[in-house]
């Protein structure tokens, strides 16, 4: 489902509007919920809006799509984007998880939301065209939940979550923006995305803008 607005501003406020939803729809049914996001410019300022929302931050955790092999100060840090960004104010109650076997192991079977970029070469999380284990993360159904994953775009190893595991949600969200990304959306080709554009097993809200 591909729903076009005609300013960031407006995408950025619908995903954060979307999230919020989603998390209260879980706390209403259960006492905890967790989520997972992605890393980057785009989903930044829904980080910072998210935390100023009145949630129970207490009673939710959060986790990475994927991260890179970095301390958490360097500025590559996706954990260090979410602290700089979102784990902030009363938002600073909520537990993050490591992307780590350990991490990932102890977080629900079901996530409550997922929030996903892309790139302009059709990856998402850190399955990119060229790792060469992308067919272990991206298939349906997976065993694996996490992967190592190393990658001519980056000069840092990587970890992400696999398809299969980032499935495993409520709510799937992919933001994206610039003509670039709506191009590749429009006709993916063989690129990752178009494995998630083209599973069955979970509705994806795509949130795009100029």
């Amino acid at each position: 489902m591909l729903t076009l607005f005609p300013d960031r501003a407006q995408a950025t406020a619908a995903a954060t509007a979307r999230l919020e939803a989603a998390l209260r729809h879980r706390l209403d049914r259960d006492p905890e919920a967790a989520f997972a996001v992605s890393g980057g410019m785009t989903p930044e300022p829904v980080f910072q809006a998210l935390a100023e929302r009145p949630l129970p931050w207490e009673r939710l955790s959060v986790t990475l799509t994927d991260e890179r092999s970095v301390p958490v100060a360097n500025p590559a840090s996706n954990e260090g984007l979410l602290r700089r960004s979102l784990l902030k104010g009363t938002a600073r109650a909520a537990r993050f998880v490591p992307l780590s076997d350990e991490g990932v192991a102890h977080l629900p079977q079901r996530l409550a939301a997922v929030l996903l970029g892309m790139g302009e070469d059709g990856h998402f999380a850190s399955l990119f065209p060229d790792a060469a284990n992308l067919r272990e993360g991206l298939a349906l159904p997976g065993e694996a939940s996490i992967i190592d994953v190393h990658t001519a775009a980056s000069p840092h190893p990587r970890r992400s979550l696999t398809l299969a595991r980032l499935l495993a949600t409520d709510c799937l969200i992919l933001l994206a923006f610039g003509e670039a990304k709506r191009a590749v959306l429009e006709n993916p080709g063989a690129t990752p995305v178009a494995t998630l554009l083209g599973q069955g097993e979970r509705l994806l809200e795509i949130l795009w803008a100029p």
